[in-house]
Order: C-alpha cells, then sequence, then structure tokens
C-alpha cells in the first residue's frame, strides 16, 4: 500500500436484502401526462397504453441503452417503504460519534420523487456531519468506495456508507430475484478489518480468503456470512472482489483480533 494512503478499517458491516423485486411495465398503466404514479402504483387496470411522462421516459431509456421497449421493465418503490440501503444502516446502528455518511448506488435512485438520500438522512436522524450521494458507479461500487473514504474521511471520526445495488431497469425474464444493500463502518486505526490496498482492473494480490459476488456489493455479503462463522482468523488476508472481467474493483483486508462491530 503506499505511504501516502491513510490507515483504514472496516469496524462493522451488516447486509440486508429484498427477495423477488417488484419490476412493472408501466407502459400500459400510464393514463394521462401529470406523472401521477410515476414511479408506484403504476399498474391500475383499464388504462390504455402508449401516452404519459412515464412511457415517454421508458421510451428514453429504451432509445439510448439499445434495449427492446417491449420488454423493458422498471423496479417500483417498495411497498412498505423501506428499502434494503435503510434496512442494512439500522442493522448497522448508529455511529458512536458524529461523522459522515456516504449512499453509493450502482444505478439511479429507485424512487425519483422521494430521493434515497435526504429520505434516509431525515428518517434516521442520526449524527452525521455530511452527507454524500454517487449514483451510477456499477459493480465495482463496493470496492471502490474504499478510494472515496481514504481521502473524504477523517479516520480519527470514520465514516459510515451504505452500498445499494438496485438495477433500476430490467429485461422481462431476466429480473433480479434479490437487491442487496451493504452497509459499512470505517475507523482508523488496527480495526478488525484492516485495509491493506485496493485497486480497479488490475491484478489482485494473494490472500488466504477469496470473496465475490454479483453486482456492486460483490463479496461483502460472502465475507459478513463468513464472519459469522469465525472463517478469517486473526492474521489471514482477505481479498473481496467487486465486478467481473477486465471491469473489476477489489479491496484487500487483513483481519485482527480486535471485535467486530453488528452485523446480519
Amino acid at each position: 500500500m503506499s505511504a501516502a494512503r491513510p490507515v483504514l478499517s472496516v469496524t462493522a458491516l451488516a447486509v440486508a436484502t429484498e427477495e423477488d423485486p417488484r419490476y412493472g411495465d408501466a407502459r400500459g398503466s400510464q393514463g394521462g401526462d401529470d406523472g401521477t404514479g410515476l414511479f408506484g402504483g403504476w399498474d391500475a387496470p383499464g388504462q390504455e397504453a402508449g401516452g404519459g411522462l412515464l412511457t415517454a421516459y421508458l421510451t428514453s431509456v429504451a432509445e439510448h441503452s439499445g434495449l427492446p421497449l417491449g420488454r423493458l421493465r422498471m423496479l417500483t418503490a417498495p411497498a412498505d417503504g423501506t428499502g434494503p440501503a435503510e434496512k442494512a444502516l439500522l442493522r448497522l446502528g448508529p455511529p458512536p460519534v458524529p461523522q459522515p455518511f456516504a449512499l453509493v448506488q450502482a444505478a439511479a435512485d429507485r424512487d425519483t420523487l422521494s430521493a434515497e438520500l435526504p429520505r434516509l438522512m431525515q428518517e434516521l436522524e442520526w449524527p452525521f456531519t455530511e452527507d454524500m450521494g454517487l449514483t451510477h458507479l456499477g459493480d465495482r461500487g463496493g470496492a471502490t468506495v474504499v478510494d472515496l473514504v481514504s481521502w473524504w474521511a477523517d479516520p480519527a471520526t470514520g465514516a459510515t456508507v451504505v452500498v445499494a445495488d438496485q438495477p433500476l431497469f430490467a429485461l422481462a425474464g431476466r429480473l433480479p430475484r434479490r437487491l442487496t444493500a451493504v452497509a459499512l463502518r470505517f475507523g482508523g486505526g488496527e480495526g478488525p478489518l484492516h485495509v491493506l490496498d485496493w485497486g480497479e482492473d488490475r491484478p489482485a494480490p494473494a490472500a488466504d480468503h477469496v470473496y465475490t459476488g454479483p453486482g456492486a456489493c460483490g463479496g461483502w455479503p460472502a465475507l459478513c456470512d463468513a464472519l459469522d462463522s469465525d472463517e478469517p482468523r486473526p492474521g489471514d488476508r482477505i481479498l473481496l472482489r467487486c465486478g467481473a472481467g477486465e471491469h473489476h474493483a477489489w479491496v484487500l483486508l487483513r483481519r485482527t483480533a480486535a471485535p467486530f462491530g453488528r452485523r446480519s
């Protein structure tokens, strides 16, 4: 690791999922151009296809992405208003001291009528000193966030970060079965998971344990499960991967003897 990089550790980790998320075909449920039901409650029966703001939006997405409009589906807001990002944070718990907070998303906000970052800040009312929202980081966000924290946060106070992997658009027949969010708390010094190095699109170093997984959350959920089973022992080097192929990012960690924070 470069000597210029500050000493960082992951002191707590929590994971939350949403099974069988609902993706809707809004083309046939927009009955006017007033935006009503734009990101939720689209599926009212008896409305004609072909008009409305949402139809125009999906048409634009199809044109720019090359995805067929007839198969394009869009993620709806969660029925209870609480998505995986908030659930992961609640499992993590509030920070022990005031510190910054970052929301990192693989794609766009799930519900533009209720933007995720200000909603979380308002509902949690935790002692966050500042907040930052990053979207469209793709599958590498769960690892590149370490680089963000390295220059953004003071290791003495740490930072709280939640990585949300909830694709906004998908094709019929290839809809995600699960949405995932990982909440991480960073601190300084020799914490439970000491950060040794990180990188993108370059060979990763050797490690005693390697954890991978799909999407932006990558290997964090698998590492969380392993920590519950005490699989990585003090002194073990842990390689965590996010992304695949040439477009990947990784974090190299070392398990220490320090006790770990809450996780689920």
